[in-house]
């Protein structure tokens, strides 16, 4: 029986016939929304890629937020955090609100490694960022 080519095996190709293929035979708007599909289909990659990875380390975040065991359920977890935040339980200048803090920074930096490497590098060395965080 033939095996099926994986996932990572089907985007290599699909993205290596985009860009080395299609792409410069391409002009104007065509070879942008080519280009667009090439970076989609890259960053789908690259999230499968590392989704085992930011799925262990935010649940292991959300367990230093909440000093313990949490369950693994990432959405639950997302809207209790989103609950906690408007009810105000993260009071300024507390442990809690610096566990806060450290969390969402680390979430965020973790999804701009996957979708904006740009941005998370300027930010990296100082630049581009807009706030103190």
């Amino acid at each position: 029986m033939k095996q099926r080519p994986g996932v990572d095996a089907l985007l290599d190709a699909a993205l290596a016939t985009l860009q080395e293929d299609l792409l410069p035979t391409l002009n104007g708007r065509q070879k942008f929304q080519a280009a667009m599909i090439a970076r989609a289909i890259s960053v789908a990659k690259q999230d499968l890629e590392s989704a085992t990875d930011s799925r262990r380390d935010e649940l292991q975040s959300f367990q230093r937020l909440y000093d313990g065991n949490v369950g693994d359920d990432l959405g639950a977890l997302r809207r209790r955090l989103a609950a906690d935040i408007r009810a105000r339980k993260f009071r300024p200048g507390t442990p809690e609100e610096t566990r806060l803090i450290d969390h969402l920074v680390d979430t965020t930096a973790a999804e701009l490694r996957i979708t904006n490497t740009k941005y998370l590098a300027q930010r990296q060395r100082g630049r581009g960022a807009e706030s103190a965080v």
